[in-house]
């Protein structure tokens, strides 16, 4: 039988707890790199085949695996909302972009997959539509039924697929035309409002030039906004609505918007990185519409000539939700834009790094120097930062594999960004984003992944982060594109994807294409902030990432408890052989150090967890 390889611990207790810390700036070498972004996508490119807000607190939400994919772009820049709803009588629709054969991808289309209130179903092996499609929006449809909207490709309207009773029957196809003069719509999202959902709101981009399109109306790439009132039986003109039109910007990018809605409420928010970034917000179910700039870019009409300097801006990732007033609340991923002489396309700083939060309660960002007046370092002083990459160490610095472009994957966002907002009936908004994360390497590159930032008190005051990935399964995960339910119940509800590999195969990246899971995620909304509005949920156990990683020889583990608890120490190959485990007995509250000695370990890639009463904190480290 093979021995087991025991650590030697040594346990050394010093006082007090450690004090939370301030934000961690990114060091200013990384935060002035920067790449050209590469313009939205439909088709493979790949020819191969104040203080600190955060404590450190475990939270393992229910994770089901419902399905899978090859193809891995599943938004060219906004998270990819309107694809997961919850149902009054707590069944679930979930939808996701599928294909499985590199590189032409013939199979791509609309994954999907339904909680019947008990269990899921099996995993699809076929996309829904009739023809090669991508990009679902999905939502209710009617009293019970379901419907959802996807591309094909620039020279062909938009997919329009429902049926009259959710999770069962055959899905009715229609086809939601271009408006006259323009050849095709791409990226679309799509919601439902009003009584018995009959109402369905439809934006989408008329295909640009780049992609089989031509240009419309003078832009190339326009937003345009289509509505039905029947569910779906017959749908207005696409138009462009007051405000959006050539008079007023260039053209737009593709996935640069969201849209959302609650009751008859219904809010589209536009985050590209070289406009303005304005909402458009519905009291009355698309009838009529206000338009509403939160941030002025200094650059009216830009053009793709050279800015003078470089310009804080929205990444192109936001999300926006309604409150139980009507107030509209929007998440958005902050950077950095630079065009210079000679450049083709905008650069994209991948080490500028924020998450900024709005309501209408709060001022526009119209006034001032608009060039700076979204500088991650200035919304955090005056507290509009909720989300950012975590210290979890508490050493200061983030410490990472490395701190070059290659060391992560190319997404073309922040690093903290595919923000989703959802608020409940009290209130309470839970920001679940994807950030790099501390910790979670490959060796050569860092994982992305899943966090949510709380408030109790509808974004007047924010609580801690919590890591929605920490479980041992997602150590080797890069976790991305969040796509959460408007509607919640005791959990907030969320699907993402999953991948060994950071980055993408069919974008930026261009990995080896592989296997991607789709998991869908309840996150209990008690373990993440109190019930009734109350306070953040108290950590017991803070445990830092062990210092020096990689080491030869001895390394640290610093314990941080606010009770008493009894303490062990477990260790795990990559493989999660159990290979050594130690307990110590009851530790008193304060902060203590275990060292660990690797002197009859191999070299290679360990994890390690800590337990303190009911409380683990995973991490992993590496023998030299």
């Amino acid at each position: 039988m093979k021995k087991l390889v025991l650590f030697t611990l040594a346990l050394v207790v010093s006082a007090g707890i450690f004090a939370q810390q301030a934000r961690v700036r990114v060091p200013a070498s990384m935060k002035n790199i920067a790449i050209e972004k590469m313009a939205a996508i439909d088709e493979t490119t790949n020819l191969q085949t104040t203080v600190n807000p955060y404590v450190h607190s475990r939270v393992i939400p229910y994770e089901a695996e419902i399905g899978g994919t090859i193809y891995d772009l599943q938004s060219n820049g906004s998270s990819p909302s309107n694809r997961l709803q919850m149902f009054s009588d707590g069944t679930i629709g979930a939808t996701w972009t599928r294909g499985t054969g590199p590189t032409a991808y013939a199979d791509r289309g609309t994954g999907y997959n339904y909680f019947n209130g008990a269990d899921w179903g099996p995993a699809p092996t076929n996309r829904v539509e009739v023809a090669r499609s991508g990009w679902p929006a999905y939502t209710a449809c009617g009293p019970n039924g379901e419907a959802f909207v996807s591309h094909q490709s620039g020279t062909v309207g938009l997919t329009f697929a429902k049926r009259e009773t959710k999770g069962t029957g055959a899905w009715t196809e229609t086809v939601i035309a271009p408006p006259s003069g323009a050849s095709g719509l791409l990226w679309p999202r799509m919601v439902c409002s009003g009584p018995d959902n009959m109402y369905l709101h439809v934006f989408a981009l008329t295909a640009p030039v780049a992609n089989g399109g031509v240009v419309y109306n003078g832009q190339d790439g326009a937003v345009v906004y289509t509505r039905s009132t029947d569910g779906g039986a017959t749908w207005s003109p696409a138009e462009v609505l007051e405000g959006m039109g050539a008079d007023y910007y260039v053209a737009f990018g593709g996935d640069s918007y969201s849209l959302s809605a609650k009751g008859d409420n219904v809010a589209f928010l536009l985050t590209d990185n070289w406009t303005d970034m304005f909402a458009y917000k519905s009291m009355d179910n698309g009838e009529s519409w206000e338009k509403i700039v939160i941030w002025e870019h200094p650059i009216p009409m830009w053009n793709n000539v050279p800015s003078i300097d470089t310009i804080y801006c929205p990444d192109g990732a936001g999300h926006a939700a309604f409150d139980n007033t009507g107030k509209l609340h929007v998440v958005f991923g902050v950077n950095r834009g630079l065009f210079e002489e000679g450049d083709t396309a905008p650069s994209w700083f991948p080490f500028v790094d924020g998450l900024a939060y709005w309501n209408e309660d709060k001022e526009t960002w119209t006034g001032g120097d608009q060039a700076n007046i979204l500088n991650p370092d200035a919304l955090y002083e005056e507290g509009s930062l909720v989300g950012f990459m975590i210290d979890i160490n508490n050493n200061g610095s983030l410490d990472w594999v490395g701190n070059e472009i290659a060391n992560i994957g190319l997404y073309y966002v922040s690093p903290s960004s595919l923000a989703q907002i959802v608020i409940d009936d009290m209130n309470q908004i839970f920001v679940v984003f994807t950030s790099i994360t501390e910790g979670y390497d490959n060796g050569s590159q860092q994982y992305r992944h899943l966090w949510v930032s709380t408030s109790p008190d509808g974004g007047t005051t924010w609580g801690e982060f919590y890591h929605l990935s920490e479980d041992i399964i997602h150590i080797l995960d890069e976790c991305v594109f969040p796509s959460a339910a408007s509607l919640t119940d005791e959990n907030v509800h969320v699907i993402y994807q999953a991948d060994s590999e950071p980055g993408l195969a069919v974008r930026g990246d261009e990995d080896q294409p592989g296997e991607n899971v789709y998991y869908y995620m309840q996150i209990p909304k008690s373990e993440v902030m109190g019930v009734n509005g109350g306070s953040v949920k108290v950590k017991e156990m803070v445990v830092s990432q062990n210092y020096p990683n990689p080491f030869n020889g001895t390394t640290s583990l610093d314990v941080t408890l606010v009770a008493n608890s009894n303490v062990s120490v477990e260790i795990y190959t990559i493989a999660g052989q159990k290979v050594a485990v130690q307990s110590f007995g009851n530790f008193n509250e304060g902060t203590h150090r275990i060292d660990l000695s690797s002197s009859s370990l191999k070299s290679g890639i360990y994890f390690y967890t800590v337990k303190a009463g009911e409380n683990t904190s995973t991490g992993k480290m590496t023998v030299l």
